[in-house]
């Protein structure tokens, strides 16, 4: 009976999380396409865009990736019409905006390989000059749910584009500002731990190790403790390599970086079934793992090609909304992730679905393969409160089982021992 309500908790897990996930998406997004909008004349917008050539291919199955600039300069038609197509402004009286495709050209990033695109948005003749337009993007984002486009313009704060938010408002001036204002990127930098599935997915690992480890101590505060320890060196590790790479002092190709990223929830779900490391080599290996996800972290700011102090502000504004996103998924999540570590079955399943998840991931990132787990990946991506109202769930289906659990039979009611 008992396994019969664990494996109801258990499907609560799966039916919270297939409710709650949202529609489509891939997982770690490694960086943001980059746009730059300026003015052009009187009357013209230039656009340019730095587009990762990894996510196009992720998104329209090429392998530009795979020899950069002779792939692009082949795909150039193709890229042409693919950015035409997806590329909309319109202006406040309604007026399409024609776009052309001035260049499209192999480049690199701070070690991403990347199409840079220019463009030109010109003010039809029969439409009077307006001071604001509509910017609709949706080149990568319309398959890519997870990509995000950070838009630069020159008279207002960038702004992050997505899937589920393609459109932006563009007021029409000049020149272009020498750094990227803090707000801005805190945003990008909240929302980019917010939607990453894989950086969500290690910290509800290592908060469920954590509370695995701690079950031997009766006192809540001790469990606290040992769970803001395990995040606090996850945090000097991201924050370190995040501020390397943004600086542009260590590089690694995409590929790898997400390829590690995955690697590393393997190993933690593995640790969170039978926490048999001492303390101090765990916090040193989360340390370890969070120097790997703060290289994923740095691909939105690799793109703003700042130097010197113009990158300072911009970086610390990014840590601290990934900080901010951070500490708000585990103030999500600790309450039922410490409930269901109590109930081993449950735990050892939870991990064991997290590593699969990962494991699909290390195979799509590493060796460019279909996804084999992409079903259970597509249940399991969401935003923290998606992830924490599904653990909720299945917390609540685990307490009402024991609540309800037949106590062992009294002394009494058992059959009459008979001697001889």
């Amino acid at each position: 009976m008992r396994r019969l309500l664990q494996a109801a908790a258990l499907a609560a897990v799966i039916v919270a999380l297939q409710a709650f996930a949202p529609a489509p998406a891939q997982a770690h997004d490694p960086g943001a396409t980059l746009v730059t909008v300026g003015s052009a004349g009187a009357t013209d917008l230039e656009i340019t865009a730095q587009i990762p050539l990894s996510r196009i291919d992720l998104a329209y199955h090429t392998r530009l990736d795979s020899d950069p600039g002779p792939a692009v300069r082949a795909s150039a038609n193709w890229l042409t019409a693919l950015v035409r197509d997806r590329v909309r402004i319109t202006a406040a009286d309604g007026a399409t905006w024609p776009v052309t495709v001035d260049e499209v050209a192999a480049d690199r990033v701070r070690g991403d390989d990347t199409a840079r695109v220019r463009l030109t948005a010109t003010l039809p003749a029969a439409a009077t000059r307006a001071r604001s337009a509509q910017l609709r993007w949706d080149v990568v984002t319309d398959v890519v749910h997870s990509h995000k486009v950070l838009v630069t313009t020159v008279t207002g704060p960038a702004v992050l584009l997505n899937h589920q938010n393609p459109v932006m408002r563009l007021e029409i001036a000049a020149p272009p500002p020498a750094s990227v204002p803090a707000a801005p990127m805190l945003h990008a930098g909240f929302e980019h731990f917010r939607q990453g599935a894989d950086h969500l997915l290690f910290l509800c690992v290592i908060a469920l190790a954590a509370a695995r480890r701690s079950l031997r101590r009766a006192r809540l505060r001790a469990r606290v403790t040992l769970m803001a320890g395990i995040t606090a060196m996850f945090t000097a590790g991201h924050s370190v390599s995040l501020a390397l790479a943004s600086l542009g002092w260590v590089s690694l190709p995409t590929r790898v970086v997400d390829a590690g990223i995955a690697l590393t929830i393997v190993v933690a779900a593995a640790h969170a079934v039978r926490p048999a490391l001492s303390a101090r080599t765990e916090l040193a290996l989360t340390a370890v793992f969070g120097l790997v996800h703060g290289l994923g972290f740095a691909g939105t700011l690799q793109r703003l090609t700042l130097t010197g102090t113009d990158l300072i502000l911009p970086l610390l504004s990014f840590n601290l909304g990934l900080e901010a996103a951070q500490l708000l998924a585990l103030a999500l999540i600790a309450v039922p992730v410490a409930v269901l570590a109590r109930s081993p079955a449950v735990s050892v399943t939870l991990a064991a679905s997290a590593a699969a998840v990962a494991t699909g991931w290390v195979v799509e990132r590493a060796f460019e393969l279909t996804n084999p787990v992409q079903p259970l990946t597509g249940l399991l991506l969401g935003t923290p409160e998606r992830l924490a109202g599904a653990l909720f769930a299945a917390t609540a289906v685990l307490l009402i089982a024991r609540a309800t659990r037949p106590e062992d039979a009294p002394a009494a009611a058992q059959p009459a021992r008979r001697d001889g």
